[in-house]
Order: C-alpha cells, then sequence, then structure tokens
C-alpha cells in the first residue's frame, strides 16, 4: 500500500467536498443527466477548480435571471 501525506490526503477530500457541492449543483438544475455523468463532471470541474474559476470570474449573477432567488 503506498502512503500519502497528509497534505495529498487534505487536497483529496477538498476535491470530493468540491465535487459534492457541484454534483448537488448540477441535480438541481434538472437536466436529464446520468448519475455517472453527474459524476464524472462534477469530479473533472473539482479537479479544474483553478482554470474553472479563471473562466468564471468575470460573471457576477445567473443567466437568465434565477427566479428563486428573487
Amino acid at each position: 500500500m503506498s502512503h500519502v501525506s497528509k497534505t495529498e490526503a487534505d487536497a483529496h477530500d477538498k476535491i470530493i467536498d468540491a465535487a459534492s457541492g457541484l454534483a448537488d449543483l448540477i441535480e438541481r438544475s434538472r437536466m436529464a443527466l446520468p448519475e455517472r455523468t453527474v459524476e464524472d463532471l462534477s469530479i473533472f470541474l473539482a479537479r479544474n477548480g483553478p482554470a474553472v474559476r479563471e473562466m468564471l470570474k468575470s460573471v457576477k449573477r445567473s443567466w437568465p435571471a434565477d427566479r428563486s432567488s428573487a
């Protein structure tokens, strides 16, 4: 069994937590995606968080406006 440092384990846990939140967001969107697709997509986005943040940094609000928060 390979040894994983605490730093590596913490980084992995953060990816899993972010992926879980992303999966919840995707599921709330009501898009009809297979569970495996939601899982794969959320993990991909979480692993690529810095690039995703950079792409979204200029986004100020949801469009069209999210009616549930109005």
